[in-house]
């Protein structure tokens, strides 16, 4: 125990994806991170375009795989783990019995089945929102929220709806497997669906946590308040309210590593030191911490999903484009986000950039973007729009993706499949889509949302041919923090701020982000800046044309 005492601190943050769990070992002292750890996985098959699920099993194995190889290094070097952060994919419908059993695949963010449902409770929350905040609220929810999904289960799967106990959002459910043990015992060749954890009487003693900055995601929190307001979970149904997790605040501690879980993954075997694990929240809020976001600056992110947001110290109004969330310290994180991202230049990757003369051999996005730098701003007068499964903004759920603006002009250019030149329009059309939802976002929130450069994160960010576009299309100067993984530094960041019983905005204000050398500011050329202006206004033009 003295030895242990004695050791120097680390802490790990974890954040649980779409495409995958990362995690990272930060050391405080030096303010570096010391390992990094991940595992792939994928969303369940399905036929149904709109449905988007992912069995939270697949995300047990894969923090046994990350957190047995961080504990290699955590025993090779003797750091004492004194904490554990967690981040996840926000908006996911994650269903348990009484013994935490999950009852079905989770419904994702990237989910639009429950549209019709979407459209039903919003007109329901701004009737009954009206008379709790005053007559000028428009509770609009997308169908990617919570609140939508769970009354899609109630009317479509009645039965399995009954043995609902709770409502969990990923990062809760990963704390909840994390402090009561659930998941410790699963085997790496065991199929997802066939896992099922121990019926431990001691299981229900624990009582699901979250905060309010994921709990915002569901479109049941009031709208200036960490609270959940009960006329909107009534909504689905009386006894919706009792099935959410608990909201703790910014600091507070959701439970400890459980002894099973440190002997599967042999952090800790010996159970000699309590680990807490913080509270946790959304993967955009986690971002905002580990981006060192402050109020008045704004990042955009390029995942699986592209999202812009920004720190605000009062909340945003309702009924706007713009998602009213909260963040991870105690204010809010106005945030505007699409679906159609990197996903959508993985498509295109995948199916229009084959190695030439290998029909069946697809490009790397490296030699995809290469031949697409050779594709004049403004791509020959196409348009792409990207919304290969939906959109959230605008709010156009249904909505599926076009290429127009096709000549006898531009077809010589597409001439033999063209992947630069395709590759090169879908960039523009989804750089098209991050403007018209940073617009929506600075109409929205108004004088406190005016950002003269962008922080610039996530796995598109790497892109150099990208980062230029995207600074010419938006005439804002861009930054990138070195470290690409902002969301599980995030988690990292707020296990520190709970171990040391530190506000997390001030743990947060002295930790080191290191920014990369340069800045990419948009070019000066009128011709690329006209043609970038000329693609925008074909954008906005066809994508409200044809979604009207």
């Amino acid at each position: 125990i003295l030895k242990n005492m004695q050791a120097e601190e680390i802490f790990i943050g974890l954040d649980v994806g779409t495409q995958s769990t990362k995690a990272v070992l930060y050391h405080p002292s030096s303010q570096s991170i010391k390992a990094r750890a991940g595992s792939l996985y994928d969303l369940d098959e399905s036929s149904n375009p709109s449905r988007k699920e992912q069995h939270p099993h697949k995300w047990i194995r894969a923090l046994h795989i990350c957190l047995k190889e961080l504990s290699k290094i955590i025993e090779r070097e003797g750091y004492a783990v004194r904490g554990i952060g967690v981040s996840g994919q926000q908006h996911g419908m994650v269903l348990t019995d009484e013994n935490f059993h999950v009852l079905r695949s989770a419904k994702l963010w990237c989910d639009v089945e429950a549209s019709a449902e979407a459209k039903e409770f919003s007109e329901k929350a701004t009737k009954a929102m009206k008379n709790i905040v005053g007559e000028d609220c428009v509770w609009s929810i997308p169908a990617g929220f919570t609140a939508p999904k769970v009354l899609w289960v109630k009317k479509n799967e009645p039965e399995l709806f009954e043995k609902v106990r709770w409502v969990m959002l990923p990062h809760d459910y990963v704390n909840l497997c994390l402090k009561t043990g659930v998941g410790y015992n699963m085997k790496m060749n065991e199929k997802v669906e066939d896992y099922k954890p121990d019926d431990d009487e001691s299981f229900r003693l624990e009582m699901p946590t979250t905060d309010a900055g994921d709990a915002s995601g569901t479109g049941l929190l009031h709208p200036s308040k960490p609270e959940y307001v009960p006329e909107l979970a009534a909504i689905i149904d009386s006894r919706y309210e009792a099935y959410l997790p608990k909201i703790q605040g910014p600091n507070e501690v959701s439970g400890y590593l459980s002894a099973n879980w440190k002997k599967a993954t042999g952090i800790d075997p010996d159970n000699l030191i309590d680990i807490p694990i913080s509270v946790g929240s959304g993967d955009n809020m986690m971002s905002a911490l580990g981006s060192k976001l402050r109020p008045g600056n704004a990042v955009m992110s390029l995942g699986t999903s592209g999202t812009i947001f920004g720190v605000s110290d009062t909340p945003v109004q309702t009924g706007t484009p713009v998602a009213a969330f909260n963040d991870a310290t105690g204010n809010y994180l106005p945030l505007a986000c699409v679906m159609s991202c990197t996903g959508v230049l993985n498509q295109v990757l995948e199916h229009w950039c084959s190695i030439p003369g290998k029909s069946e051999v697809s490009l790397s996005h490296l030699e995809a973007s290469k031949l697409a730098a050779s594709v004049p701003p403004g791509c020959h007068g196409l348009t792409f729009l990207p919304y290969l499964g939906g959109e959230r903004t605008p709010d156009w759920p249904m909505a599926t993706g076009a290429l127009l603006g096709v000549t006898p002009n531009n077809m010589c250019c597409m001439a033999g499949g063209s992947p630069g030149i395709m590759y090169r329009a879908a960039m523009e059309g989804i750089s098209y889509l991050m403007a018209d939802a940073l617009d929506q976002m600075r109409q929205s929130c108004g004088d406190g949302f005016k950002p003269k450069s962008l922080m610039v994160v996530g796995g598109g960010s790497k892109n150099h041919l990208w980062r230029q576009m995207l600074a010419d299309v938006l005439q804002l100067d861009l930054r990138f923090p070195l470290e690409p993984e902002t969301a599980a530094l995030g988690a990292a960041f707020q296990a520190g701020a709970a171990a040391t019983s530190t506000k997390v905005n001030l743990y947060v204000s002295k930790q080191n982000v290191e920014i990369e050398e340069g800045i990419v500011t948009p070019s000066k050329d009128a011709d690329i800046i006209q043609s970038y202006h000329d693609g925008f206004q074909r954008y906005m033009k066809y994508s409200r044309q044809l979604n009207s």
